[in-house]
């Protein structure tokens, strides 16, 4: 196995390369455009200074960027765990956000290059550090090998294995190592748009405000001087607050007459939202949306296009430069992942709400679940002890205080809760009124409407009261009973 080259190869240059050399070893990226434009990647860095175009492709440059990133091991392996802690010891040391945000630029030109600082930490060969270089001096050959040009080798030099991770996007066929980029589609839009303003300012200059018109007499037409002071006469008049006008000249102010309406700022808008679907598949994280329901498709376009370009980063440096490093360090283990966290993050409010319909269902979460959801912090409270009055007339279970009665606790504290548990069991034992009698107090009540006065009523009062009561109403109050008499013994020997 070759031993990887540490010493850097393409250092900067300061502008002296020779990009534009051509030679029949290599072959030209196929971008008509840079064809036509003498293969200068210069054309594509104009465009960077479009507002439009800088500020979609910052915003789908940060939305990966501002994603957190972690190293997913491929299996729970020993040696799989190792390496996905080394790679991210690595990523850690290079600035990965940062080395990914460089790396991006090749989605606009069509590829990229970076060069592996490789070093040796005594035990395993380490990346130092990662540098993304300038794409306009690597051609690639007609093998798809890198060649960097330089003063020294206009020609190309061949770059070693396992030095440079490079990746390509847009090309529509592995034939073209360049790739496509959105430089590609953005050329004309941007064009456009500029011609646009061009010609949009000189309306405002022309229609803006009058022309300036000297008239002079037909003799003094020919006369260089006169003529040099009508040519004087106009710049002061445009550029002083009052001028001297010689009696044999007239000024006239000529209105620029114009029908209809100029559509300039109607073409700039529509090439910006040209520019966005080209650079984020979408126009309403830019532009002004019109529905709640459109701007949340447009938002999940903008995920999709965030998920690609994370993606299409980490298949490449993970065949790549983690296949490298696998084979120096960790022969054997499986090639991790690096991932980025791109879901947005959950609406807990939404969470905690379908937690309590389950909750009502019958089901209880587990603590692991609580801390996993909602995070740390949380503890499980203490279920609220029945009372023995509740207990007694079989509408709980016994207290804790039946089995065992601590010598440590507060006296003050049970007396108050022995009070809250009479005044729960005596409201307990009134819910069950209408069940132990209600019946027989509305038979009361019917023979007093029955009968009209008093003397029968008293009668029909003896005769109920004559009658068994109902059995269940009987055992209730057995228990009820039983169970107040148990709570005076409790409470006698607490005190």
């Amino acid at each position: 196995m070759a031993a990887p080259r540490i010493q850097e190869l393409a250092p900067a240059d300061h502008g002296l390369m020779a990009s534009t050399t051509f030679t029949k070893l290599l072959i030209e990226n196929p971008d008509t455009i840079l064809s036509a434009r003498g293969r200068q990647y210069r054309i594509y860095d104009e465009l960077l200074r479009d507002d439009q175009v800088g500020s979609t492709f910052q915003q789908r440059r940060t939305g990966l960027t501002s994603k957190g990133w972690r190293v997913e091991a491929a299996s729970d392996a020993p040696n799989d765990q190792a390496f996905a802690e080394f790679v991210t010891e690595q990523l850690e040391h290079v600035g990965w956000d940062d080395k990914c945000d460089k790396m991006l630029y090749g989605v606009f030109y069509g590829f990229a290059v970076a060069e592996c600082m490789w070093a040796r930490d005594g035990r395993n060969i380490v990346l130092d550090d990662l540098r993304v270089r300038d794409r306009s001096r690597f051609k690639f050959d007609e093998d798809h090998l890198l060649h960097l040009i330089s003063t020294d080798k206009p020609q190309g030099e061949a770059m070693p294995d396992r030095k440079f991770w490079t990746y390509s996007a847009g090309a529509s066929h592995d034939d073209n190592p360049y790739g496509l980029g959105l430089a590609h589609s953005l050329y004309w839009p941007v064009f456009f748009k500029r011609s646009d303003i061009k010609f949009w300012l000189i309306f405002l200059e022309k229609f803006g405000m009058p022309t300036v018109g000297v008239r002079v007499q037909d003799g003094l037409m020919d006369d260089p001087k006169t003529m040099d002071r009508a040519r004087d006469v106009i710049e002061s008049i445009q550029a002083d607050s009052g001028v001297t006008i010689p009696e044999s000249m007239v000024i006239d102010l000529i209105e620029a007459a114009r029908s209809g309406t100029a559509d300039y700022d109607a073409l700039v808008e529509r090439m910006d939202k040209a520019i966005s679907k080209v650079v984020l598949s979408q126009t309403m994280t830019t532009d002004d949306g019109s529905s709640l329901s459109q701007a949340k498709v447009h938002e999940d376009v903008s995920k999709a296009v965030i998920d690609a370009d994370a993606d299409l980063l980490n298949d490449s440096f993970r065949r790549q430069v983690l296949g490298w490093l696998r084979d120096w360090n960790f022969p054997g283990a499986e090639l991790p992942n690096v991932v980025r966290d791109t879901e947005p993050e959950e609406d807990l409010n939404q969470r905690a709400e379908r937690d309590q319909h389950i909750h009502a269902l019958g089901f209880q979460p587990t603590e692991e679940y609580i801390e996993d959801t909602y995070g740390p912090g949380w503890e499980r409270r203490e279920t609220p002890a029945v009372d023995p009055l509740t207990a007694a007339t079989g509408l709980g279970q016994l207290p804790a205080e039946f089995n065992e009665v601590s010598p440590l606790l507060d006296q003050r504290a049970a007396h108050r809760a022995d009070q809250q548990l009479l005044q729960d069991g005596a409201r307990r034992f009134a819910a069950q009124y209408q069940a132990l009698y209600g019946e027989r107090v509305e038979q009361l009540l019917s023979y007093l409407e029955e009968s009209g006065d008093v003397e029968t009523f008293k009668r029909r009062i003896t005769e109920m009261m004559a009658e068994a009561p109902p059995a269940h109403a009987i055992d209730a109050v057995q228990r009820a009973s039983f169970g107040a008499r148990l709570m005076g013994l409790f409470r006698g020997q607490r005190s």
